[in-house]
């Protein structure tokens, strides 16, 4: 069992809070006192975005701070150096990186990279299903988790393909959102997540569209997990102050973490 695994099988029928931060936001400084700040009120994974230039699978916030942390210089290595940096936290980390930059430095360098760093496990939003299969075998050699990401659109015949070489969790993706409103939207989700626990024999993890408490309330009874990116990081853009957006997220996360 991997270390990502165990997590959710400790968490003694609780839900795992699996928040995201993008390295190098606010500025190198920052990004680590809101690891830490994560990690002290109630974190049980850390995602750790590596800046792209063209991410095509995030939101205008998770844009926002890739390209804040891109201009100040952001790159693998100093994505590397960094979260080594934080296995002080105790936080089982994962980083989230788009195909091209892991490509482009080397895959079985990157993978050999990340586990010096202490990273367990890798979610690649753009890598195809049959180029995952194919570094299967690598991910194991290097014991690192491949988290891969199913939505409301796969197929059950997709899922079962996945479910095949995802390893730690599987991340699901909820493209438009979570609102107590749409009724017809929750409903949705239930199946859907009942559709991948019957698929899979990891945890599930749902993500995107999740900002508040009462969004939580409403489906974690059918994850295993909850990610939230966006609305962390727009609590560190909304202040002036670093220190009064870190005293907001540590609020924010306290709040998630009793939810759950």
């Amino acid at each position: 069992m991997s270390r990502i695994e165990d997590v959710f099988k400790n968490l003694g029928g609780k839900k795992a809070f699996i928040p995201f931060i993008t390295c190098g936001y606010p500025d190198m400084e920052g990004f680590k006192q809101l690891a830490f700040k994560l990690a002290e009120n109630g974190a049980d994974i850390i995602e750790i975005g590596l800046p792209f230039s063209d991410p095509l699978a995030d939101g205008p916030m998770i844009q926002k701070t890739s390209k804040i942390a891109l201009k100040a210089g952001v790159n693998t290595d100093i994505m590397l150096k960094a979260v080594a940096g934080l296995e002080e936290t105790g936080i089982p980390l994962v980083v989230m990186s788009y195909f091209n930059p892991i490509y482009r430095y080397g895959v079985g360098r990157f993978l050999g990279e990340c586990t010096k760093a202490g990273i367990k496990g890798l979610i690649i939003p753009d890598l195809p299903l049959e180029e995952a299969c194919a570094y299967r075998d690598l991910f194991n050699d290097y014991g690192l988790d491949n988290i891969m990401m199913v939505s409301l659109t796969t197929s059950r015949k997709r899922m079962a393909l996945i479910s095949r070489i995802a390893t730690g969790f599987v991340y699901c993706v909820s493209v438009r959102g979570v609102t107590g409103s749409k009724t017809g939207l929750l409903d949705e989700l239930k199946s859907f997540l009942g559709q991948v626990k019957s698929e899979f024999r990891i945890p599930a993890a749902l993500g995107f569209g999740l900002s508040s408490v009462d969004q939580i309330n409403q489906i974690k009874g059918f994850a295993d997990g909850i990610i939230i990116g966006s609305k962390i990081l727009s609590i560190i853009d909304q202040e002036p102050e670093l220190d009064q957006g870190l005293d907001r997220v540590a609020e924010f996360c306290r709040a998630v973490r009793k939810s759950l």
